[in-house]
């Protein structure tokens, strides 16, 4: 998945302007993709998230600094989504592989759901909690 185009960045300006357009661009990136990726068999829109919630992850690592409290907690809940999904991508990688091997093939089949459970619930905590949003004004 390219990852979206960063408008109106000016090596003129300080850091805090331009990681603030980074930042927002990676979130909508990753608010755009978040619908698709909750369906259940959407293999390909979940590791598409992944990369998203990888590449907000680690620029608020190197930015978050110029954002506060509000960022560290994004920063800690796209860390959670990358870390759930890489695992169930793993999965769906495995199980082409393991196809006919009764019990493993239930076993991955079984810890996907269960990732699968994992990652509904962490996105809805976030809505709950509204982390994103809070660093969406933080901005």
């Amino acid at each position: 998945m390219k990852a979206r185009k960063v408008r109106g960045l000016d090596p003129n300006e300080p850091l805090r302007p331009n990681a603030a357009r980074i930042v927002a661009t990676r979130l909508d990136e990753l608010r755009a993709l978040a619908a698709e990726a909750l369906e259940p068999g959407a293999e390909t829109a979940q590791h598409d998230l992944r990369i998203a919630a990888k590449r907000l992850r680690y620029v608020l690592e190197i930015t978050g600094v110029c954002f506060g409290p509000e960022a560290d907690a994004g920063r800690r809940v796209a860390k959670e989504l990358q870390g759930v999904l890489g695992e169930i991508h793993d999965c769906d990688v495995m199980l082409p592989k393991v196809t006919g091997i009764g019990s493993l093939e239930s076993l991955l089949r079984t810890r996907r759901e269960l990732l699968y459970a994992r990652f509904v619930e962490l996105w809805g905590s976030e809505e709950t909690q509204d982390s994103f949003s809070r660093m969406s004004r933080a901005l």
